[in-house]
């Protein structure tokens, strides 16, 4: 049996939450960062083939039933995580760590225990800032230190999803399952 997934807290990235939702207000909106945790899988790395795959790994997960009881009763107001691997992390480049934060934190909705699915409606706001395949380099060695002042990366807030939009692409879903 293989060994267990163990992780660790990656301190540097709730700075790197803080600042991005300080510099970025109006995109992350609904991102409070104390309830938010990264933590880095650090007994195993990814696989070259998996890496070939699937260059950039990250997971939004919400915390539900025992583990928010749990948390709740501990007064740790932590309602997301965010999975990633160490030895991704190591190799990141700064702009491809703040990215990939970015990418989960458009995730998490206004709404409590709910998250907005990955998909171009909800993204296009990063695609048009970065290009469609800004997550294919493993290393992210072209992406700009986004909170450097200097960076001329401006994301157009024109295109959030709105309310139509989420409405809409709701309403597209209700009609392909018929």
């Amino acid at each position: 049996m293989a060994d267990p997934k163990t992780y660790t807290r990656v301190t540097e990235a709730d700075t790197m939450i803080e600042k991005l939702v300080e510099k970025e207000p109006e995109m992350l909106w609904a991102v409070t960062p104390s309830q938010i945790v990264v933590m880095g899988i650090d007994n195993k790395d990814r696989s070259e083939k998996t890496v070939a795959k699937q260059p950039i790994y990250s997971k939004l997960s919400l915390i539900k039933g025992a583990e928010k009881a749990l948390l709740q009763s501990e007064g740790i107001p932590v309602f997301y995580i965010i999975e990633i691997y160490w030895s991704d992390w190591h190799r990141w480049s700064t702009g491809l760590k703040q990215m990939v934060i970015v990418d989960c934190l458009l995730e998490i909705t206004a709404e409590a225990e709910k998250k907005n699915r990955p998909d171009c409606i909800g993204f296009r706001i990063l695609y048009d800032a970065l290009g469609v395949h800004w997550d294919c380099d493993p290393d992210g060695v072209g992406l700009p230190d986004f909170l450097d002042p200097d960076c001329s990366v401006k994301f157009d807030m024109s295109l959030r999803p709105g309310l139509n939009d989420v409405e809409n692409h709701d309403n597209h879903d209700e009609d392909d399952e018929e």
